[in-house]
């Protein structure tokens, strides 16, 4: 006698033992037409709808409308839109063998001359990240710390000179020019010192470099070839004038592996360790590699780091008890002292860590990662074909209440042991501002480390509040996002020795702002 399942459930069957059981019918993929989305119009699909500037803030409305998995049209190529937990990681963590970055990444940034271990992939990449992995692991930092205190000493300075004279300063441009110093620093062994005026023209032209990225890589066309706008011309002069200087890096590094031999078995920086690399033959780095890598990590450095220490400052003005928590935690950690001078320290400050954390899952500066399929895949039972587009919308992922408690809210304390966060409401793999997988960002450490570097010395030694004729704060989309309107005051602290805040300096506030 034969039993079987109930109609309504066509993929079972239940058989007496001398029968044999029938297979599962073969679940069928989705296809790329059966995924929701917005209408587009004939030959132009969703670009009109698409506003560059505000790209992070279109996709994620839509995925409150289509959901964590639908799809839109550049043109006439489909684009996947994620911002589900699972999917992102899966997709981060099957790279570079199934997922790449967007192949229009490629050549937008070697046509730039930014063809580093960013834009690199299969063995050219696995090559290139080994040595950047060497330059920017724990024990290096550690050798580097002291170099990065003299760093924030020259922030320290610059901002104090403007508290006394009264002057207005532009908080965003004086992070950039920091983070440029310590990265050059690191990565080159190349002192810039924008933040002495001495290098200021090549900040200056990086900050042309990131907005174009972004507009050229969503492009239909790559128009820059038959017609140039203003601002491709000025990219063209920022990248020239980038290039000569970066050459004088490259110069005074070879020089010093000629001076000194020994640096070539103990390189004491990326550069030096790729050009020591390729005299010895242990790799085959060709000149524009050098270039790449070199114009790469000093971007990718400058500009995102700075971003996320600016979204800082824009909470720490929204929120003064979190302030007051910090100066609170920087006053007993540091003592005496004015800003960190022992890297061990900087593992005391868990809640400006959090703090961090906190800004980078509701202000994350790479809302969005731009990939592409290496092969057909199948993602959440959707088959995708090869050299599909797939942006992962990371900020979005962060933001769900599925995976955050209280997503929308500014709470540092989740981060912390005991924070009042309940475990179903707190998934840190939806918290993914580095990326995850083989892929993962090699400078995390640097980043937390510059952060607590210059946001302590900061908080040790100032008061920042909003200006009061300050515009809301907007976000800003230029293949990061940065914010807008950020206006602030400073004000100069007196503590005393044992952490104890005493009256404020007669120094005048100074209206700190950025564009």
């Amino acid at each position: 006698m034969k039993t079987t399942a109930p109609a309504t459930c066509p993929y079972h069957s239940v058989e007496t033992s001398d029968e044999k059981r029938q297979p599962f019918p073969a679940r069928v993929p989705r296809t790329l037409k059966d995924l929701p989305g917005p209408d587009g119009l004939p030959l132009l699909g969703n670009m009109l709808q698409l506003d560059l500037k505000h790209l992070q803030l279109v996709l994620e409305r839509w995925a409150e409308t289509y959901g964590s998995l639908y799809k839109f049209q550049i043109a006439h190529k489909p684009v996947i839109a994620v911002s589900d937990t699972d999917l992102i990681n899966e997709v981060l963590k099957k790279r570079p063998a199934a997922y790449r970055r967007l192949a229009s990444i490629e050549p937008v940034l070697k046509e730039m001359g930014i063809n580093g271990v960013f834009s690199a992939e299969g063995e050219q990449w696995i090559r290139q990240r080994r040595t950047a992995m060497q330059a920017l692991n724990t024990a290096h930092l550690r050798t580097f710390f002291p170099t990065l205190v003299k760093v924030t000493e020259r922030l320290k300075h610059r901002w104090e000179h403007a508290t006394r004279r009264g002057e207005q300063i532009n908080a965003q441009d004086d992070l950039m020019r920091y983070t440029i110093d310590v990265t050059s620093n690191l990565a080159f062994g190349y002192d810039v010192n924008t933040l002495e005026d001495k290098g200021d023209d090549i900040q200056r032209h990086l900050e042309k470099v990131f907005p174009m990225i972004n507009k050229r890589i969503n492009a239909p066309f790559p128009y820059w070839h038959f017609i140039k706008f203003p601002e491709d011309r000025a990219l063209d002069e920022a990248l020239l004038a980038i290039r000569k200087a970066l050459a004088e890096f490259i110069a005074h590094s070879q020089a010093r592996l000629a001076a000194y031999p020994e640096l070539a078995t103990h390189p004491t920086n990326f550069l030096e360790a790729m050009l020591a690399a390729r005299v010895s033959g242990e790799a085959d780095v060709t000149d524009e590699e050098i270039f790449g890598n070199v114009l790469t990590m000093l971007i990718g450095g400058e500009d995102s780091t700075a971003a996320t220490m600016s979204w800082m400052l824009h909470f720490l003005t929204e929120y003064p008890e979190v302030q007051e928590r910090i100066q609170h935690e920087v006053d007993e950690t540091l003592g005496e002292g004015r800003m960190l001078q022992d890297i061990r320290d900087a593992e005391r400050l868990t809640y400006l860590e959090a703090v961090s954390f906190e800004t980078m899952r509701l202000k994350s500066v790479f809302p969005i990662l731009f990939l592409g399929t290496n092969k057909d895949v199948e993602l959440g039972g959707v088959h995708i074909p090869e050299g599909t587009a797939i942006f992962l919308l990371t900020r979005k992922c962060g933001m769900q209440e599925s995976e955050f408690a209280s997503a929308d809210h500014f709470r540092p304390e989740r981060w912390l042991a005991g924070g009042g966060c309940p475990v179903s409401g707190h998934n840190p793999r939806a918290f993914v501002p580095f990326g995850a997988g083989p892929r993962f960002c090699p400078g995390r450490n640097l980043a937390l480390l510059e952060m607590k570097s210059a946001i302590a010395m900061l908080c040790r030694n100032f008061s920042v509040t909003k200006s009061p004729d300050a515009k809301p704060v907007e976000e800003h989309f230029g293949f990061l996002m940065a914010p807008k309107h950020l206006s602030v005051v400073f004000a100069p602290r007196a503590v005393s020795a044992i952490g104890t805040q005493s009256e404020p300096l007669s120094a005048c506030p100074v209206a700190v702002s950025a564009p």
